[in-house]
């Protein structure tokens, strides 16, 4: 394919893929866990109404070529780029992979690009993170085995599949997830519960939270990251169609949202219960 040229095709019940290379795939940051994002496809055919990357796109005045969840775009030269860039990368230089789409969103068995930048990053010493709810990861447990230092953290708002069906009913299920999870501790892959955002009124009520923690310690994670939802009003409508797709749970005090003051102390009181550490934003 020629520098510059986009080539595009859809079917039926499927995302418009947009094939195009890309000038650069690593992205300086100042965000406190990396100092390089790297994200393989644009657009996320897992389309979660929570997510945030429409809302900052629009910020951005960012065209896209469909809804959130209707298109992804493919950096067909990804590994190259990669390779080119990495040579001027310091070695103790973190990269974190995942954070603006799935790299291992459905698109990837077809173009397995993220596996070839995990090949590719596998032959330099930095620290490798990696956010992604998908259980396709398992098939790059032997690459993640070779880097010299990587961490995966597993994305879910919660173990509530009810819940997941409404918000994101094109990502894995909560039982995919707990597979993924246990996929990679089996491989001895250090894992983190990266639970985002937390769902006013869903995910963040005591029963929720208790739920959810004693399922991540019992799962044997690392740690827990919790951060709440900053963008509701400005997701708009398909925020509040998933919501309204949520049975309530009726007059049970334990299905009252917790302030965020109760929430860190029931964090901190199942951190001391469990020894796992937990950090709520």
């Amino acid at each position: 394919m020629a520098s510059g040229t986009a080539m595009t095709s859809r079917s039926a019940a499927r995302p418009l893929v947009v094939e195009r290379p890309c000038r650069s795939i690593l992205h300086a940051t100042r965000a406190g866990f990396a100092e390089y994002t790297l994200n393989v496809y644009q657009g996320c055919a897992f389309g979660c109404a929570y997510c945030y990357v429409p809302v900052l796109r629009r910020r951005r005045n960012q065209p896209s070529p469909g809804g959130w969840g209707e298109w992804v775009e493919v950096k067909t030269n990804a590994p190259d780029a990669l390779r080119r860039e990495m040579q001027r990368v310091p070695a103790d230089a973190r990269i974190a992979i995942g954070t603006a789409a799935d790299s291992w969103q459905p698109v990837e068995r077809r173009y397995g690009l993220a596996r070839a930048v995990l090949e590719e990053l596998a032959s330099y010493p930095n620290k490798v993170h990696i956010v992604t709810r998908s259980p396709l990861l398992l098939r790059d447990v032997d690459v993640l085995r070779r880097m010299a230092s990587v961490e995966v953290a597993v994305s879910l708002s919660g173990f509530d599949d009810e819940a997941r069906r409404a918000f994101e009913p094109r990502a894995p299920t909560v039982s995919a997830r707990e597979r993924l999870i246990r996929g990679l501790l089996d491989g001895g892959i250090p894992v983190d519960l990266f639970w985002c955002p937390l769902l006013p009124g869903i995910s963040d009520t005591m029963a929720a939270v208790d739920r959810t923690l004693a399922r991540a310690a019992e799962l044997g994670v690392r740690r827990v990251f919790a951060g709440r939802l900053s963008y509701a009003r400005e997701l708009g409508g398909a925020y509040a169609a998933a919501i309204a797709r949520i049975p309530r749970g009726g007059q049970d005090p334990r299905n009252r949202w917790l302030h965020p003051v109760e929430l860190r102390e029931r964090a901190a009181l199942w951190s001391r219960r469990t020894g796992m550490p937990i950090h709520v934003e």
